[in-house]
């Protein structure tokens, strides 16, 4: 599932309006300690049009091996005041985790505010790495409880691996895509408010690629719709076509 160089853009609505993008990117791999490690990144950017309601513009970096749980990851959070991160990094051998924060100069240099040390009880996932635990997964059938760390807390995303084929339709695509559904919930509130219920189709092959994706926010819902792709000869799988 795991591909150098796959790029992916999805176009965030609420309602009626436009209010993001966000962009996945696994820019690299290396070998560490035997186990193969890729390098994630994800690009998340309010409309400018919205500018007067909202201005998000965050960064995350991150590590995943090659099973798909996290070993580190970096949030930059962009506002007015200037740039805020927060990192995680994962010592399993030790069953702990280290979250540190502070703020990013526009250099580039980071000054730290604080680290915590959080203890752990075995893998986990931050905020990036479960985008491609899911889809690593998609096409199985079971529901798990996944660790999920967000900032020094450990919380719960419940993930209901349905294997359910179905059909559906994208601006992007001009005919209906064949997906596989799951759905769950995240016991956290991350970016855009999410918080709750979300549901996902996932292209039904090999690449598992998040097609649509409807999630609860604190405010209501919003819905993930893959608008621009780039990983190989990839497209989407063609509904009623022999797999």
């Amino acid at each position: 599932m795991l591909q150098v160089g796959e790029e992916l853009e999805y176009r965030v609505t609420y309602s009626f309006f436009h209010i993001g993008t966000i962009r996945f990117r696994v820019t690299d791999r290396e070998e560490r300690d035997g186990r193969l490690v890729y390098h994630t990144e994800t690009f998340i950017d309010s409309n400018p049009s919205l500018s007067w309601l909202t201005d998000v513009h965050i960064r995350f970096y991150g590590e995943t091996d090659e099973d798909v749980y996290s070993y580190w990851w970096i949030g930059d959070d962009s506002s007015s005041k200037g740039v805020e991160y927060r990192e995680i990094r994962f010592d399993y051998p030790n069953h702990r985790m280290f979250y540190e924060w502070g703020k990013k100069s526009p250099d580039g240099q980071r000054t730290r505010a604080g680290i915590d040390t959080v203890a752990v009880n075995g893998r986990g996932q931050d905020g990036l790495s479960l985008f491609f635990y899911a889809r690593e997964h998609a096409r199985e059938k079971r529901t798990e409880i996944v660790p999920t760390f967000i900032e020094n807390k450990e919380a719960r995303t419940t993930i209901n691996f349905r294997n359910d084929r179905q059909e559906v339709e994208i601006d992007s695509v001009a005919y209906p895509v064949d997906a596989v559904y799951l759905d769950g919930r995240a016991d956290f509130v991350g970016v855009f408010g999410l918080t709750g219920g979300f549901e996902g189709w996932f292209s039904n092959d090999d690449a598992r690629i998040p097609i649509v994706a409807r999630l609860k926010v604190i405010l209501g819902s919003i819905k993930v719709e893959l608008t621009r792709w780039k990983r190989g000869s990839w497209m989407p799988p063609r509904f009623g076509k022999a797999e």
